[in-house]
């Protein structure tokens, strides 16, 4: 399948969405009140931040771009405080029940995949200025908020779910072609994401090379505010990360602490190991 068209997102965002609901379903009033060690949320509260987040920006957001309107989000004053603005509109939903917050969040992905049905190739290419992003995008990685939250947010989940019952890994329950789509989709969205008030007057081309089955090769340029991405690998790397796409994910989802996966060798850093410590906040997203 050719994953740089419509048809072939659609597909993609359709499956994950199902695979998600379909593992949120399986839980009791019990496992959703469940927390992980670390942070200060339980699986509850991971699924009311997905449907806060697709209800207040995600829908809106990509409806007003659909019709060619510069989007706005209601309270929202910037990418800087967008932790603020999520602690804020989580609390219209916080306190749901599960069955009701499984219910709407069924309601909202379903409507942002109906918006993505409306759409062409060539409407996802327009050009986008999301209020929570750093710099212009596009239509599609406006799409790319919602599809990439599923995973990462049921990464979340699945953590506060251990040990009391095991869901298994985004990554072991996808396939090679699934596996690559969100890593694709991830690095082609990262430039969005970058803090350049946080980088200064940074230079550096990092490599991301990841293994297995669905990985592959991509690299991030950053130069000054300025920051790009491609599948492929540059030149010279600044920095090279190596892992495979499940302790990447993991990284990320901070379920690997980032000294213990170098020191492991799960991650393994060549260059600029002291880049590789920054890059949670580099590229922080909720």
């Amino acid at each position: 399948m050719n994953s740089n068209t419509k048809t072939a997102f659609e597909t993609y965002y359709r499956r994950a969405f199902q695979r998600a609901q379909e593992a949120f379903g399986q839980l009791s009033e019990e496992d959703w009140a469940a927390s992980a060690r670390r942070g200060a949320w339980n699986a509850k509260d991971y699924l009311a931040h997905l449907v806060a987040s697709q209800e207040h920006e995600g829908n809106p957001v990509t409806e007003q771009a659909v019709a060619g309107q510069r989007p706005t989000m209601e309270g929202h004053e910037g990418p800087q405080s967008i932790n603020d603005y999520n602690a804020r509109i989580i609390e219209t939903v916080r306190q749901l029940p599960a069955g009701e917050l499984l219910a709407r969040f069924r309601a909202a992905f379903e409507a942002n995949i109906r918006l993505l049905e409306g759409v062409s190739d060539a409407d996802l290419a327009r050009t986008v200025q999301h209020p929570g992003w750093f710099g212009p995008g596009t239509l599609a990685q406006v799409f790319y908020t919602g599809y990439l939250h599923l995973p990462l947010h049921y990464q979340d989940i699945r953590r506060c779910l251990r040990p009391r019952r095991e869901l298994p890994h985004w990554f072991e329950a996808s396939t090679p072609e699934e596996t690559h789509d969100v890593l694709a989709r991830t690095f082609e969205y990262m430039p969005i994401t970058y803090w350049p008030e946080r980088g200064g007057d940074l230079k550096a081309s990092i490599l991301f090379n990841l293994s297995e089955p669905g990985g592959g090769a991509w690299t991030v340029e950053i130069a000054g505010p300025d920051c790009r991405s491609y599948e492929g690998r540059p030149e010279r790397p600044t920095l090279e990360l190596s892992a495979s796409p499940k302790d990447w994910v993991d990284l990320t989802t901070k379920e690997l602490n980032p000294l213990w996966g170098f020191l492991s060798r799960r991650i393994r850093v060549r260059g600029n190991i002291l880049l590789a410590l920054k890059l949670d906040r580099l590229f922080e997203v909720t």
